[in-house]
């Protein structure tokens, strides 16, 4: 249960959430007087929180212009990428031999749903079965400092919501590559599962530089797990 929150606390938080989430454009400006009116509050808080969102580097602050949104640069996607790619693959090899059949059961039911939910063209309910369907596999790595980075990295890169939101195609190729994650699993295969797990975040991140035309990342189509470094073109 959460203690008393200062003014400049609940603020900070609500902020940070929402930029995390999508809700501002890049480059957006901040007004200090419409947040304090938002937020009953005065302006001195405000401040406050924008000093700390501005220490996180997820506002900065422009000459003439004052708050805005800051934006992910190129080599800042690249370098969570990289670590995501780790990551993510190395989670998935842990979790192969800790799933259970009710555990299967949960990832089958969630790549068909993810399929219903294309054809429905429910791009929100397809963007929360596609954090399900990662962080199911991920919470059965059994290490939670693990699971917490990978969230932590997530957040940065769910900044861009709408790149993927109404795209058919980029969406059935993840489900697909998602298929191709859970047999892996379901054969207790740990070198596949985190093969195709290597091979879907590398495309993912591929995909983002190019939609944001920053394309930094080159010949992702031949993945092995002794050429992680690769993927990334470090």
């Amino acid at each position: 249960m959460r203690g008393y929150q200062t003014k400049k606390d609940i603020i900070y938080e609500t902020l940070k959430k929402e930029i995390y989430e999508g809700e501002y454009e890049f480059e957006e400006k901040l007004v200090i007087s419409k947040i304090a009116k938002r937020f009953d509050s005065s302006e001195s808080p405000v401040r406050e929180a924008m000093n700390k969102l501005n220490s996180e580097d997820l506002i900065e602050f422009k000459p003439h212009v004052g708050a805005v949104v800051s934006t992910l640069s190129s080599e800042d996607i690249k370098d969570i990428f990289e670590l995501r790619i780790e990551l993510e693959g190395f989670a998935t090899r842990l979790a192969t031999n800790n799933l259970e059949e009710k555990d299967f059961e949960e990832i089958r039911h969630i790549v068909k749903e993810s399929y219903s939910a294309i054809e429905k063209q429910d791009y929100d309910l397809f963007e929360k079965l596609n954090i399900d369907f990662h962080m199911k596999i991920y919470s059965k790595c059994q290490n939670k400092l693990l699971v917490k980075t990978i969230q932590d990295l997530w957040k940065n890169t769910n900044r861009y919501p709408s790149l993927f939101k109404k795209n058919d195609e980029h969406n059935k190729l993840s489900v697909k590559e998602h298929e191709e994650i859970y047999l892996a699993l379901l054969e207790g295969d740990s070198v596949s599962a985190e093969r195709n797990m290597l091979k879907h975040k590398a495309r993912a991140g591929k995909e983002i530089l190019r939609l944001t035309e920053q394309e930094f990342y080159k010949d992702l189509d031949s993945v092995s797990l002794s050429e992680t470094q690769k993927i990334t073109n470090i």
